[in-house]
């Protein structure tokens, strides 16, 4: 275009001058001369600001603007470069991922949540040899690439990057505590290619998320239960618009009377391929995928019109109802509750939520914050499987809790080991000396319940009890009495 435009204005020029004075040699020459050197001038200045253009285009490709980081598409270039290379040396993938980057969005906005990526950015490249590459993969996941690494020292790297996030980060009038998990795969063990050594250290990566250790390595054969997973991902959402899971409700027998008291509600989900599943393997999956907070709204909505449904047949009960670590960070659960039960005209008391307390754990502040609101408008709350978190009982205190729910593991063989009963008994009595009721799950047998009588348990729950039921057999359960005690 630009050498178009030279010609054009030599070209201009040689007629303004032959048509004042007529042809000459000289004239032809002198503008000659000139046109090209209008079209060399231009044509440079068009390859100058081309080669910056492409220098703008290629940071604009390979960088995560954000952060600063090189984003996903150069970190893949450079695996395949250190795979084409040849030289056998040895390296790891670490993906690095934050758990509650979307609640904290939700509740503080998200240029608070920008700021803590780009801190979580700062002290990952602080932490790595200058000559790793981190990259950030996408919205809360980053990309640790760690040359001349063997396995135990991936390892031991992971650790540490997840140490110093997991430390908190502290920004200007404000400090956040970062839920972080790192998994990892490592050339050559486990992998030759670029895709299958990012595929696996996702899946480390998640097996990290479901487990108690926050980081993980790939495991061998873990492959095929990626597979199942994603089959579960992609299958969930569609359940739950399709209205394709179902709860059911386990009753609660309150030991002085004798009688039901309260349900449990607990989801269930047959698959059309994989057949009946346990929420243990999907409402996991539904957390790891940001599918918790539609699976809690379904089951929300479900129980207290089952509620409604049991109090106009003449059955008013309390049932509780199970949230996840989302659930609870969501500003919009107040609300949604709130809605619901003055949809159905279900007294708010009757309705228990319960969390655990890795949950709460999560961002105990704003956990506490949401639950005080929920609190206010009548709405109870248990603490589900305690004793097998981190939470202590300071935070405890702080939380606006009416019940205690003693994990399964300390029930089933407290009637045998000293030390399990000793632990049962001590809960049970710091819970009434907090002025909460006790729940004790997982009662199989006569030994046990005997047992939480003789320690003043105020509620049990289990299979020796009763099953779970399915709505239209609540009713007559209850209303035929449950197994009392001896």
């Amino acid at each position: 275009m630009y050498i178009a435009i030279a010609s054009l204005i030599a070209a201009t020029l040689a007629l303004a001058l032959v048509a004042a004075r007529g042809p000459g040699r000289l004239e032809w020459v002198v503008l000659a001369a000139l046109a090209a050197a209008l079209a060399l001038a231009l044509l440079v200045k068009l390859r100058a600001r081309t080669g910056r253009l492409l220098l703008r285009l290629r940071g604009v490709a390979y960088e995560d603007p954000l952060t600063g980081l090189a984003n996903r598409a150069y970190a893949e270039d450079h695996i395949d470069g250190l795979l084409a290379a040849g030289t056998g040396e040895p390296f790891a993938l670490v993906i690095v991922e934050l758990r509650n980057v979307r609640e904290i969005n939700a509740a503080l906005g998200h240029p608070v949540g920008d700021e803590a990526l780009r801190e979580v950015a700062r002290r990952l490249r602080q932490n790595v040899d200058p000559g790793d590459l981190v990259a950030r993969l996408g919205a809360n996941q980053f990309l640790i690439i760690l040359h001349s690494c063997s396995s135990e020292r991936a390892t031991l790297l992971a650790r540490q990057l997840v140490g110093v996030i997991h430390a908190g980060l502290h920004l200007p009038d404000l400090s956040l505590d970062i839920q972080v998990q790192a998994g990892f795969s490592q050339h050559p063990d486990h992998g030759a290619a670029s895709r299958e050594l990012m595929r696996r250290a996702q899946i480390a990566l998640e097996d990290a998320a479901g487990g108690r250790n926050p980081v993980a390595a790939y495991r061998p054969g873990r492959d095929e239960a990626q597979r199942r997973r994603l089959q579960l991902a992609g299958g969930l959402r569609t359940a739950i618009e399709a209205d394709a899971l179902r709860l059911v409700f386990q009753p609660e027998l309150h030991l002085a009377s004798g009688t039901i008291t309260q349900l449990e509600a607990l989801l269930r989900w047959k698959h059309p391929v994989l057949g009946d599943l346990s929420p243990g393997e999907f409402v996991p999956i539904a957390e790891h995928t940001g599918s918790s907070r539609l699976l809690t709204s379904w089951a929300l909505a479900r129980a207290i019109r089952h509620m409604a449904q049991w109090r106009d047949a003449g059955l008013d009960i309390d049932v509780a109802v199970n949230l996840s670590a989302p659930d609870i960070m969501d500003p919009q659960l107040v609300e949604e509750i709130q809605a619901c039960l003055q949809e159905y005209n279900v007294r708010p008391a009757r309705l228990v939520l319960e969390i655990t307390e890795s949950a709460v754990m999560r961002d105990p502040t704003l956990a506490a914050r949401h639950m005080h609101l929920l609190k206010l408008a009548g709405v109870r709350f248990a603490m589900d499987d305690f004793g097998t978190g981190h939470s202590s009982l300071a935070q405890l205190s702080r939380l606006p809790l009416d019940q205690l729910k003693i994990d399964r593991a300390f029930i089933t063989h407290a009637h045998e080991r000293t030390a399990d009963a000793t632990i049962v008994k001590s809960t049970i009595e710091l819970a009434h000396n907090m002025g909460l009721k006790v729940v004790a799950e997982g009662v199989e047998d006569a030994a046990a319940q005997h047992l939480l009588r003789d320690l003043g348990c105020d509620l049990i729950q289990g299979d020796y009890i009763s099953r779970p039921l399915d709505p239209g057999e609540v009713r007559d359960f209850v209303a035929a009495g449950a197994r009392a005690p001896a």
